[in-house]
């Protein structure tokens, strides 16, 4: 991407700027400001923005584009104005631009961001995008950069930024079902990306009409690493997914993925990438709570383990509820029958077998068909059941539905601290009131 660059410039004074006696408040010095920014050019963001068709998006200045300016005045306060682009060379693109400053401060440091819109905080690139290009170019597409001024009774003059930095980079998308392209017919996107707080997401819901290809802005921050992200899309006709794996994003790119295939997001989709996430009351896999209720639906489990080992058919999931309730071994064992069926899969109390392998898929070590009665620690199932926003009770016993006898086992699960474990034991006095979760086997 080619520099963007603040040309220096002299600027005068248009106000009264004789020296304050001693005797006299300080007036207002006002100056106003013309200088130039060099032409946009290659793989940029704002300004015109023109899809080149190769991968590349290229921009140019536009008159009475605006320009956020934030600067130094004496004293240290920092104030914020509007300059505006009055004109483009037709020959070589650069734009010039006039600010007015009052009370610039000596070696105090300006910044110029851009576009305006988007550092005023009126709309959010994580949810009011609408997926075309205009729509990035006028409100999402950000470059910021910084100089100094020299404030001197002649004027001022500015030691510009070597260049502006490209703030986000813009993913260009088309989508198929398998078969056929449903771009046009998609009328939400959701691209799920992971923080670097293990706790947290970058979500960007995107609302676009009838139109293809789809254009998404996103911070390109935190992914100079390989990371895997989710993508959600609904149409007239259902939902669809896609978890595309070893993304690297960086600021200032243009990326491309034409035809990429979206699938049904059923459970029995599942895979092992999949844990953690959650199932919607409609039966369908999303990346956490939040996601589901964007697509209209309830997150009722977490994923929590992919495989058989556990008489399941793709995996288990375990009920969502931060205050679950108490009861005997005998009610406990029928609870799961009262709960809100989810397409393709089926409810039942969690069985010794079970909490072992979800523990165990969770934690990411071991094998599941060697689960022991103790394990410690359980950092990843920690990690995954914090994610989804539930509160876990680490002082509870959670009965499960295996018994011994004329005993029965229940598992104490410890998420508190540092150091997560879960013990198993044998429960003799099984009127005892246990804590009771739902266990999805799909």
């Amino acid at each position: 991407m080619a520099a963007l660059t603040l040309t220096a410039a002299t600027w005068s004074a248009c106000s009264n700027d004789d020296e304050p006696t001693a005797e006299q408040p300080a007036q207002s010095r006002t100056y106003t400001v013309t200088t130039t920014l060099s032409p946009r050019n290659g793989a940029a963001t704002r300004s015109t923005m023109t899809d080149n068709g190769d991968g590349s998006i290229s921009a140019e200045w536009q008159k009475d584009d605006q320009i956020w300016v934030g600067y130094y005045q004496d004293g240290g306060d920092y104030q914020n104005t509007t300059a505006v682009v009055t004109a483009v060379d037709p020959s070589t693109k650069a734009a010039t631009i006039r600010v007015t400053l009052t009370n610039p401060q000596d070696d105090g440091v300006i910044e110029f961001k851009y576009p305006c819109c988007f550092y005023n905080l009126t709309k959010s690139p994580y949810t009011d995008q609408t997926g075309t290009l205009a729509d990035i170019n006028a409100n999402f597409a950000a470059i910021e950069g910084s100089g100094l001024m020299n404030v001197s009774s002649s004027g001022v003059t500015i030691d510009p930024p070597s260049s502006m930095a490209p703030q986000m980079c813009i993913w260009k998308f088309s989508f198929t079902n398998g078969t056929s392209n449903i771009t046009s017919d998609i009328t939400k996107l959701v691209i799920d990306l992971p923080d670097p707080d293990p706790n947290s997401h970058k979500t960007y819901t995107v609302s676009p009409s009838s139109q293809s290809p789809i254009y998404v802005a996103m911070y390109g921050s935190g992914f100079s690493t390989p990371k895997s992200i989710s993508i959600t899309a609904k149409t007239s006709t259902g939902v669809y997914r896609k978890v595309a794996t070893s993304v690297t994003l960086a600021a200032g790119k243009t990326y491309t993925s034409a035809g990429l295939a979206l699938t049904s997001p059923a459970a029995k989709n599942a895979v092992a990438g999949d844990i953690g996430s959650v199932i919607g009351a409609d039966g369908n896999i999303y990346p956490n709570a939040n996601i589901a209720t964007t697509f209209s639906t309830t997150a009722r489990a977490m994923i929590a383990y992919v495989g058989s080992a556990s008489e399941c058919t793709h995996g288990l999931a375990l009920q969502l509820n931060s205050s679950p309730v108490s009861k005997t071994w005998a009610d406990a064992k029928s609870y799961a029958a009262g709960l809100t069926a989810v397409p393709d899969g089926n409810w039942r109390l969690p069985s010794n077998a079970d909490w072992q392998n979800m523990f165990l898929a969770c934690a990411k070590f071991g094998d599941a068909s060697s689960a022991s009665n103790e394990m410690n620690p359980i950092a990843g199932f920690k990690e995954k059941i914090t994610a989804t926003g539930t509160t876990w009770n680490s002082s509870k016993y959670y009965w499960s539905s295996t018994a011994n006898g004329s005993n029965a086992w229940c598992v104490s699960v410890n998420l508190g601290g540092s150091n997560a474990y879960a013990n198993f034991y044998e429960e003799s006095v099984l009127s005892q009131n246990y804590s009771v979760l739902g266990c999805l086997a799909f």
